[in-house]
């Protein structure tokens, strides 16, 4: 029902409340608007300005965009002269059009940038109607207070999804905002009945070229074995062999090479090297509607193994858990620096586990040896605690040190530590530590750490966010849970698994940890599903990656690196415009580099 008077002024209450001490559970606001307003807590989202992330070239040409316009004109006469807004957003929740027709509202919307090339996603703005349709994928309405930012708190907001009517994922949402006080359940119900007519309209005019390219991808499936691709600039088609053959780093670097020949219009065969040491060979046919290019259709073979990567096995770490192409290429170049007898820096976002890889590779090349492990963080006399460390190098036997959060020494503890590392590359092997890892934070308190550290360092290794090796929570989650649960029977439901995969982990594995001890505290035994997670993750409905957008995310990740962040060339290497790049970044939770 529609908040009144009382009842918004009631949520600007307990709205208060929930910002001076988040709960897990706040009686008198709806679950979809406490888990909302959560996640906006953990994005750290303005509480009282919205500031929407800015793209100035949204794409206005997409089969979205074309199919909603009529119905959305229809939509605008029939509604006439009351102060509703009409916005259509892309999958990102970036506003691709707006109509009204009241000066006030207008205005008003302009003041909050609820306009055309802004995004209104739920990482930047918070609770509201388009992201938190985002997140959820149901329709949602969000009323005044409910919204997470203050300056949203005059409106009442409707979104509700827009699916691809033929592959079925997201594709955008159809919002109708007014002022706070407007009957919420008639927009609701208007925003719902006019999604489905969008949905309706791009079935009529899904084009004859993906019809076309998905008869050939078909047909290529069923005559033969083997890795199929289909691919145009809309649509990449993976069959289920390509998937086994390949895993996520493969079929990424597979993707890329497609999308170099794709548009050529005669049959092409290249050779592309994969990370797993193999490389394939791409027998590439155009497909055509008509006249008209529709794509291209490859048939995948492995050639031989890449002469410059020999198999290895894969590397076990006491302590750390994964099997992710990223995580194991981590701890490739973590143990490389040991073995070659060269100082390590660790760098990436605060609780990805950089301290406790440190940890295990030292564990690993020597067991029986002393390890010391140093906060930098909150120490007070420098020339003390760098005096402490010295004396308990010298008494450790050549001891494995790792220092974490080294860059919040600041610089007069810059020096005492680079003083101490001078006289220790010095001394003798007696008196000196064995290896030295020092961890910094992505975001650095200070930004001259790298300057001082950089001439002892020969290895810099970047830790990816729990994010970018999504698929390593399967064995993170059991490695986990038997820290808390000890001897306890307690365990993850596939339900489960597949839930804790769908959420973005903005704190990592540290968050992970705290949620699973959080568990294993309420629950002795058994299976541990959905329901018995705490409300958080309960009620978000983020959904996870599909196969194809998991391929896409990796091949964005890999470019970003190889262009040093770029945003720009790592668009051009990919084939894609310079607004899709930045839309699907935010839309896939990709952090580039410095």
């Amino acid at each position: 029902m529609t908040q009144g008077h009382g009842a918004n002024s009631q949520i600007s209450v307990l709205r208060e409340k929930f910002l001076s001490r988040p709960l897990p559970e706040l009686p008198g606001v709806r679950d979809i608007i406490s888990a909302s307003w959560r996640r906006a807590l953990e994005h750290r989202v303005d509480t009282d300005q919205p500031d929407p992330v800015f793209v100035a070239d949204p794409d206005g040409e997409s089969l979205l965009v074309r199919s909603a316009k009529p119905v959305l004109d229809n939509l605008a006469s029939e509604l006439g002269d009351p102060p509703v807004a009409i916005l259509l957003t892309d999958s990102d929740g970036l506003v691709v059009s707006r109509t009204t027709v009241d000066r006030s509202l207008d205005s008003g919307l302009d003041r909050i940038l609820l306009a055309p090339g802004y995004s209104y996603a739920e990482s930047s703005i918070g609770t509201n109607g388009i992201g938190t349709t985002l997140e959820c994928q149901q329709p949602v309405l969000v009323s005044g207070f409910e919204h997470f930012n203050s300056g949203l708190a005059q409106f009442e907001c409707a979104g509700a999804p827009i699916h691809h009517p033929v592959r079925g994922h997201l594709v955008g949402v159809l919002d109708l905002t007014s002022w706070s006080g407007t009957p919420g359940p008639l927009l609701l119900t208007l925003a719902r009945r006019t999604a489905k007519q969008i949905e309706e309209a791009m079935l009529a005019g899904v084009g004859a070229r993906e019809l076309a390219l998905l008869r050939e991808y078909l047909a290529a499936c069923q005559r033969g074995s083997g890795a199929i691709l289909a691919v145009n600039e809309d649509v990449v088609m993976v069959n289920n062999q390509a998937q086994e053959l390949y895993d996520v780093a493969d079929r990424s670097a597979l993707i890329t090479h497609s999308g170099d020949v794709a548009g050529s219009s005669k049959p092409v065969t290249v050779l592309a090297d994969l990370p797993s040491g193999m490389v394939a060979r791409l027998e590439y046919r155009p497909v055509y509607s008509g006249s008209t290019l529709a794509g291209g259709l490859f048939r995948v073979k492995n050639q031989a193994a890449s002469r410059r990567t020999a198999t290895q096995p894969e590397l076990s770490l006491p302590g750390v858990v994964g099997g992710s192409p990223g995580w194991r290429q981590t701890c490739a170049a973590a143990e490389a620096s040991f073995t070659a007898g060269s100082w390590l820096v660790l760098t990436g976002e605060r609780g990805t586990g950089k301290t406790a890889l440190a940890t295990a590779v030292a564990r690993h090349h020597a067991p029986s040896g002393t390890l010391l492990v140093r906060d930098c963080e909150g120490v007070d006399d420098y020339e003390e605690w760098a005096a402490a460390l010295d004396e308990e190098v010298a008494g450790g036997h050549s001891p494995a040190v790792i220092l974490r959060h080294a860059d919040t020494l600041g610089t007069e503890g810059m020096r005492r530590l680079t003083d101490l590392f001078t006289m220790w590359q010095g001394a003798p092997p007696a008196h000196a530590p064995v290896w030295v890892a020092v961890t910094l934070s992505d975001v650095r308190r200070d930004p001259d750490a790298a300057g001082w550290l950089m001439p002892f360092f020969a290895h810099t290794v970047e830790v990816p966010p729990l994010r970018h090796r999504i698929e390593d929570v399967r064995r993170l989650v059991p490695h986990l849970l038997a820290r808390h649960a000890k001897s306890r029977d307690l365990e993850p439901s596939d339900a489960c698994l597949r839930q804790l995969m769908r959420l973005p982990w903005p704190g990592n594995i540290r968050q992970l940890d705290r949620m699973l001890a959080e568990v294993s505290r309420r629950h002795r035994s058994g299976k541990i599903e959905v329901a018995d997670l705490p409300a958080e993750c309960r009620t978000v409905m983020r959904r996870q990656l599909t196969q194809l957008e998991s391929i896409e995310r990796d091949a964005i990740v890999r470019s970003l690196a190889a262009n040093d962040g770029n945003k720009e060339r790592a668009a051009a290497d990919l084939g894609m415009s310079r607004a899709t790049i930045y839309r699907k970044i935010r839309a896939f939770g990709i952090v580039p580099g410095p």
